[in-house]
């Protein structure tokens, strides 16, 4: 498991992630929002960081990027969709692979979210996937700076393209209210409320990470065919005829909630 969560104390509740080598001790640094932050926690764990990966534009996702990259040096990676956005020194493509010793990852294009959003995976033993605003921990990411479509097609490649035991890693600790709005839809989720017990005995820094089959089980944006939903939908006016529909109407429900 070649990535290291932190949570940022007073941050928008974000995570930052080390993706690191084991033999060579590089490190790559995920949307840093604190320079000195990611630079202690990198010194304890004795990563040196050679690189920053973004995953998007938003502020709270590059907040340090120049304050990192001047102390360290580290090579900027980052989606080619923005462009003009920030300074980078290599411009990912859809499908680009990136490096770190030995450790290796692919870059996706996933725009929804924003239109210059990408993830990046981790193939592997354990694939695990750094996410971004795109995918949530039960839940997807807003669309106030994108599209809803487009971020529905972003979802349904990843889901798509990632084995079932991939461990998902998003920008942010929104597990429980997530949860809590799955749990507005369809409150006799056992598997919700078994998760919700739990969150509530853990912290941010000890919150337990989810895999794909994990969402599959509560996260309603990846239950759309499940009946449950869908009649917890209709009941509340919304169109359920299509897939698209029904991703649209859980946004904008979560949206208002």
């Amino acid at each position: 498991m070649p990535v290291f969560r932190t949570y940022v104390p007073e941050s928008l509740q974000n995570y930052n992630h080390l993706v690191y080598c084991h033999s060579s001790g590089h490190a790559a640094a995920v949307d840093p929002f604190d320079a000195n932050h990611l630079v202690n926690v990198a010194d304890a764990q004795s990563f040196k960081l050679t690189q920053i990966w973004i995953t998007h534009e938003h502020g709270d996702h590059i907040r340090n990027l120049s304050e990192l990259k001047a102390r360290t040096g580290a090579l900027v990676f980052a989606p080619e969709a923005c462009k003009g956005k920030f300074e980078a020194d290599h411009w990912l493509a859809d499908g680009d692979s990136l490096s770190i010793g030995e450790t290796h990852a692919e870059f996706w294009y996933t725009p929804g979210h924003t239109p210059g959003h990408g993830v990046y995976y981790l193939p592997g033993k354990t694939p695990e996937l750094i996410c971004g605003d795109t995918l949530f921990n039960a839940g997807v990411g807003n669309t106030r700076s994108g599209n809803v479509e487009t971020l529905f097609t972003s979802i349904k490649r990843i889901l798509e393209r990632c084995a079932s035991d991939t461990r998902i890693y998003p920008g942010h600790d929104y597990l429980l209210n997530n949860l809590n709005f799955a749990l507005s839809l369809e409150p006799n989720l056992d598997i919700a409320l078994e998760w919700v017990r739990d969150c509530t005995q853990q912290s941010p820094e000890t919150r337990a990470t989810t895999t794909l089959l994990d969402e599959h089980q509560f996260n309603p944006f990846l239950r759309l065919e499940d009946p449950g939903l869908i009649k917890a939908l209709q009941n509340s006016g919304h169109d359920t005829s299509t897939l698209l529909s029904r991703f649209t109407a859980l946004r904008q429900l979560r949206d208002r909630w």
